[in-house]
């Protein structure tokens, strides 16, 4: 049995075909041609959130980009991205349950996040970068008394982010109730995780390693290397019999000419607060929906805020027989790869093999230097984006929404309708929050709950306002 599973006839190794190459190539066990034939069109296709993070990717890079090997279906989304432009960016946000809603604190209004895929990139690497596996700290639902409140803590540097030992100071804000240890009823209550991103500008570092080799790149010299190096595997390949691959890589080096000889450049917006300079600090909340348990609530610079989440990040060329070539291209380089691949299928041998080998380097190549966690640590550097960043739980969504708002500074609060609705105890407990005197008679439980979402939103608004250095003159 296992003497014909691991037999390599001459089938396995010049494949279904027969040619002999033009380098002999060694002997083939039957199982590994078999396996290897179909691996690539199992695992490498593209899926419903391939034109969300082709989006994402875009808006990271400034640039379209295919690789050595795109998946089978990438090269027509770059196609129809050409072709509807809005439409396809409109469209590829929700893709696959992928969209993110907004809540603008300070201005009340509800959109649909613009960049949900660069947003998710960023947030990421800034939570691994800023807190590692620190958990997040629980909030008091408790005032501390007059006398035991700690002392201010300095301002949160963008340089580098001050220790974890000054947040430690900060649950110290609750009273000897525990309000900051694990409870007997935590099993039960729902808890919701607060992510604060305070975004602003930095003094401009040395561009690090990677970002010298993607100048060099992008370069003419390297885009003439690099064009050199494929079409030198796509010889090689060919050498060996591995006629499909060696198509492939034809067909992907072509593509990435394509790919950089569109203009993708950047809004007249990016990055820029289109606001008046009275209202540059942003309060944004983020969370997948309405109903969520892991919320990232962004402030600092409106316009690095309002950009990552409300703008556009990259505009497409006007040039309608620039967008109309290249868009053309891709849809008939997506039916080259598809022939490509399902002829290794059908061939096997040692272009089974190679097309295996290809992805191995396509993968090595994509997510080893350039994952999501190095293109959004890219943007960061080369924007000069400096971000502080804390994780909070609060046992309660009330007592959050009090504290954003708190923190906000302002009066509108239309923007939480969605979330906690309006509602007579709602509304006797915002104007408690605003310092107004209730002159409403509530009922006793009414009362009771009215006492400890105040108290608990008030307190985290005290550690929210000195982990991030924000006067509580800020109050509304």
């Amino acid at each position: 049995m296992l003497s014909e599973i691991f037999s390599s006839g001459s089938e396995a190794r010049l494949g279904s075909l027969g040619i002999p190459p033009f380098i002999p190539v060694p002997a083939l066990p039957n199982i590994i041609a078999e396996w290897a034939a179909i691996l690539p069109l199992v695992c490498h296709l593209a899926t419903q959130r391939d034109d969300y993070l082709t989006t994402g990717d875009i808006a990271l890079r400034g640039r379209l980009c295919v690789g050595v090997f795109p998946r089978l279906g990438t090269l027509s989304g770059l196609g129809r991205l050409l072709e509807r432009k809005n439409k396809y960016l409109d469209s590829a946000s929700g893709r696959a349950g992928s969209s993110r809603t907004v809540w603008d604190v300070k201005w009340g209004s509800v959109f649909p996040c613009a960049n949900g895929a660069a947003c998710a990139a960023i947030t990421r690497y800034l939570r691994s970068r800023d807190q590692a596996s620190a958990p997040p700290l629980r909030m008091p639902e408790r005032l501390s008394p007059p006398d035991s409140r700690p002392p201010q803590l300095p301002h949160l540097s963008f340089e580098k982010p001050s220790p974890r030992s000054n947040i430690s100071r900060i649950s110290s804000c609750g009273d000897d109730s525990g309000a900051n240890r694990p409870r007997k009823d935590d099993g039960v209550r729902r808890n919701q995780v607060l992510h604060v991103y305070k975004l602003g500008y930095c003094a401009q570092r040395r561009p690090s390693l990677g970002r010298r080799l993607d100048r060099i790149g992008l370069s003419v010299p390297g885009r003439i290397l690099w064009s050199s190096l494929l079409l030198a595997l796509a010889v090689f390949f060919a050498l060996f019999g591995s006629y499909g691959t060696s198509v492939l890589v034809l067909c992907s080096s072509v593509s990435e000419l394509v790919a950089q000889g569109v203009a993708v450049r950047r809004p007249s917006t990016y990055l820029k607060n289109t606001e008046a300079e009275a209202h540059n600090d942003a309060c944004m909340l983020v969370a997948s929906h309405q109903n969520a348990m892991e919320w990232h609530l962004f402030i600092g610079d409106r316009g690095v805020v309002d950009t990552l989440l409300n703008k556009p990040m990259f505009v497409l060329p006007d040039r309608r027989s620039a967008g109309v070539f290249a868009a053309a291209w891709f849809w008939a380089a997506n039916l080259l790869q598809f022939a490509a691949m399902t002829f290794v299928a059908a061939q096997k041998g040692w272009d089974g093999v190679s097309m295996v080998v290809l992805l191995a380097v396509h993968w090595a190549l994509r997510w080893l230097p350039h994952g999501d966690r190095y293109l959004a640590s890219d943007w960061v550097e080369r924007e000069g984006i400096g971000a502080d960043v804390r994780s909070f739980e609060f046992t309660g969504r009330t007592a959050m929404m009090g504290a954003i708002q708190i923190l906000a500074g302002n009066a509108c609060t239309r923007w939480m309708d969605d979330i906690l609705v309006p509602h007579a105890r709602r509304e006797a407990w915002l104007k408690c929050l605003r310092g107004e005197d209730l002159t409403e008679k509530l009922e006793p439980r009414d009362a009771l709950w009215l006492d400890f979402a105040l108290e608990g939103s008030r307190a985290a608004a005290n550690v929210l306002m000195q982990t991030f250095g924000i006067p509580e003159t800020a109050r509304p």
